[in-house]
This record gives structure tokens, sequence and C-alpha cells, in this order.
């Protein structure tokens, strides 16, 4: 794949991180330290312990922080069009709804992955579909109980434990 530029430092090129082990390429700004997710990757990145270590450092704030680092429509690395910016989870992230990819910016997926664990995600369906895929993929699970929790979480906003 072709180099693509950060969409919030415009001009930096993205770093192509590789998983040894599943063959899974993401893209990394050396300076803002964004991620950047092309169409159902982000549901890919859950399988993959490395890249999770490396992605989502554990240590941090609050999960119940709510991130806005810009209001303004970010252009797309990969297509160029405007993102959207819908909130998932009290965080706006930034969404491409043209060639379906998601950016976050330094330490927002790592909030994302925890308020999941935590209590379950709302919002955004492009992103919440594949974090929800991602982590039951992630545990290997898919008993009647994780099946039950997850639609009672997903469609009630309801949370089991």
């Amino acid at each position: 794949m072709e180099k693509i530029s950060c969409p919030v430092c415009r001009g930096t090129q993205l770093d192509l991180l590789k998983d040894r082990q599943s063959g899974l390429e993401v893209d990394t700004c050396p300076n803002c330290l964004g991620v950047w997710f092309d169409a159902a990757e982000l549901k890919q990145f859950y399988s993959s312990p490395d890249l999770q270590k490396r992605l989502t450092p554990t240590g941090g704030g609050s999960v119940h922080h709510t991130y806005e680092i810009s209001s303004k429509a970010r252009a797309c690395p990969r297509c160029r069009k405007a993102m959207d910016r819908p909130h998932v989870g009290g965080i706006a992230l930034d969404v491409c709804r043209n060639c379906r990819g998601v950016w976050f910016d330094h330490g927002e997926l790592r909030k994302i992955t925890e308020i999941h664990k935590s209590r379950g995600l709302k919002g955004d369906e492009v992103v919440t579909e594949q974090v929800r895929e991602g982590m039951r993929g992630e545990s290997k699970g898919g008993g009647t109980l994780e099946v039950l929790s997850w639609f009672l979480n997903s469609f009630l906003g309801s949370k089991i434990r």
C-alpha cells in the first residue's frame, strides 16, 4: 500500500506497523502517536496481543474522561474525504463514511477498549461493532451467558456481570 499522511499532523507520513503473527498492518503517526485502521482492521486488532500491547499501553487517566482534541472535520488519510466525528463511549472519533476507516488520536484506542470492557460501548456502529466483534474473538468465548450478556449490553443498554 502507498504511504498515507497523518490527518492531524498533515504532511507527516504514517509509519506502517505490522503484526508478524496475524499479518495485520496498521498505520501510526510518529509525531502525534495517532493510529489509522482501514475498513474492518479494528476488529482484527484485538486478535493481536503484540499490537494491543504496543498501541494500548496500560496506565493513565479515568475511562470516564471525554476526549475532544479537534472539533473540525479532518480529511481521511486514505481517500481525502471529510471524516465524521461521531461519539463512541463519550469519545469523539474520526470515521470515514466513504472508505470506512477509523482514526484514533493518542490514548483514544486504549480508552475505547477500557470502556467496552467495563461497561460496553454505545455510539457509532462502524466502531462499536468492530470493537465488539474483535473483543468477542479475543476472548475465545461464545457461551450462552456471554452471548446473552452481549445482547443485553448491546440492545438494552444494561450491564450484567
